[in-house]
């Protein structure tokens, strides 16, 4: 080792005011032991006076067994030396082979006295070591850290470093001898709002849920050894509203439990409560199975719904966090009641009856959600659709308003909703009755008496944004949905109704069928 004297005089002076001693290197690269644990420096340049201070450039310092050390990477070291030795450190890196979590940029103060090294006033910033990051960076500050006896332990808050909001506190103790360790994580109660999102703190839920609001709560731990690394979690939360891809969902309550919290791998079948959720009409009091496994796949095992006296069901599906794909949902419907369906989208002019089954596909991709072939179907024997308010509209035309007085009343065998279109652009709606005759209530002449005994289909066809249909069709009877008929199509410029003609009612080919 190569030492230099300081500008002004000799590297060692006694006199009457003592014994003191300055030097410098250029460079150190040693190798010994700091008590029982082996130690490896490398630095840039070092300037140290005893008694006096110390400053050192890039250091570069491994503790521990050299398959599987410690490493520690200090730009920036200054101490003050007299009985221990003190100071501060900054822009310092920080790595244990076997967690796969890294420091970075860390400062703080420090003091090494009777064979223990302590660190207070600890600032850093936590970041994934994976090239495809899992958990977005977090800051800490305030953080404490011990050395003695071959073994760290170490607290730190962590936080999410755009709001500030803490995350979770972490207790860590590590033996530099065997390199085994674990970390403890008690989350007291992360509030999500418009400061802080889920994918804020992983780009996993980019495009799975976002808006979120509630708050969750839970612990975890993970243990790691020259060998393995293991980590395990349960997370709570009692009310939870977020957006989904296939609507608003609120009140989500339930215990989610990792088996791989580093790698977000759950135990099968994890159950969520949904008190509502809205794909286009709210249904309420749901349960959700699913399922994180490795390299971020979400398994969807099922989802249900009690849904106007019937069933709604979302079929078992599978994604991949944070991927561009195309994604694909099927709701599946069961014994819904036309009545409730009517009365819970607040149609207050039209009343219906019958029992409809059917599905809902639905895909997301690059341009946006649509339904593909949604279909519904009306159970045996059928039902009936009446129109029971007065049409604002007086100037229909005379057919028009013939066949509305005419078919105030449907009954029907059989009826058919097809639906296919974008959610945030034009749902087609195509609507078909069969075995279609006038029901009670509706007006009675000597032409409607004549068409009794037919067998009528009669076919409908609408389109409109999803969002908007359920206004369309109230838009027939209460002007406050539209400001024309024309508007929807429904009415020609010269103020007779589009494409209603009697082939359209009873088509040639249906008339020797029963």
């Amino acid at each position: 080792l190569t030492l230099c004297p300081t500008r002004n005089g000799a590297m060692l002076r006694i006199d009457r005011k003592g014994t003191r001693f300055a030097a410098g290197v250029s460079a150190l690269n040693l190798a010994g032991r700091l008590g029982n644990t082996p130690i490896r420096i490398a630095s840039g340049p070092v300037g140290f006076a005893i008694p006096g201070a110390l400053a050192a450039k890039r250091l570069d310092i491994l503790l521990g067994p050299l398959a599987n050390p410690a490493s520690f990477r200090i730009e920036d070291l200054s101490a003050r030396i007299g009985q221990d030795i003190a100071g501060r450190f900054a822009q310092t890196d920080v790595r244990l082979a076997a967690v796969p979590l890294d420091i970075f940029a860390a400062s703080g103060a420090w003091r090494y006295a009777a064979g223990r090294l302590t660190i207070n006033e600890g600032a850093f910033r936590l970041e994934d070591r994976q090239i495809d990051d899992r958990f977005r960076p977090l800051i800490a500050r305030g953080a404490m850290l011990t050395l003695a006896d071959n073994r760290i332990a170490a607290t730190a808050i962590m936080r999410e470093p755009v709001s500030d909001r803490e995350v979770t506190s972490v207790a860590i103790r590590h033996d530099l001898a065997t390199g085994a360790g674990h970390a403890d994580l008690a989350v007291v109660g992360v509030v999500f709002d418009r400061a802080l999102q889920p994918d804020t703190l992983t780009r996993l839920a980019l495009g799975v849920i976002a808006n979120a609001k509630g708050v969750v709560r839970g612990s975890g731990r993970i243990d790691w050894s020259p060998d393995q690394i293991t980590s395990s979690g349960r997370f709570t939360t009692d009310n939870m509203d977020f957006a989904a891809a296939f609507g608003p969902v609120k009140g989500t309550s339930g215990t989610v439990v990792f088996t791989d919290l580093l790698g977000l791998v759950t135990a099968p079948d994890q159950r969520l409560s949904i008190a509502s959720i809205n794909p286009g009409i709210e249904v309420n009091d749901g349960q959700l199975s699913f399922a994180l496994k490795p390299d971020g796949v979400l398994d969807i095992n099922g989802a249900n719904w009690p849904f106007l006296d019937g069933r709604l069901t979302l079929a078992p599906t599978r994604m991949v966090l944070g991927a561009a794909e195309v994604r694909r949902y099927v709701l599946t419907v069961e014994g819904m009641n036309a009545a409730k369906f009517v009365q819970r989208m607040e149609l207050s002019n039209i009343s219906a009856t019958g029992t409809f089954d059917g599905i809902l596909p639905l895909v997301f991709d690059e341009n946006g959600g649509r339904i593909e072939g949604g279909l519904l179907t009306s159970r045996a024997p059928g039902g009936n659709v009446s129109y029971v308010g007065e049409l604002s509209y007086k100037d229909l035309g005379a057919f028009a308003n013939f066949a509305f007085d005419a078919l105030k009343s449907l009954d029907y065998r059989q009826m058919r909703v097809a639906l296919d279109g974008a959610l945030e652009g034009e749902i087609v709606t195509r609507v078909k009755f069969n075995g279609v005759k006038q029901g009670a209530g509706a007006k009675r002449n000597f032409a409607t008496r004549q068409l009794s005994n037919l067998p009528i289909q009669f076919n409908v066809n609408l389109r409109a944004p999803f969002f908007q249909l359920i206004g369309s069709f109230r838009s027939l009877y209460d002007s406050r949905y539209v400001a024309d008929p024309r508007a929807l199509g429904l009415i020609g410029k010269d103020g007779k109704p589009v494409k209603v003609s009697a082939p359209a009612i009873q088509p040639p080919v249906s008339e020797k069928k029963p």
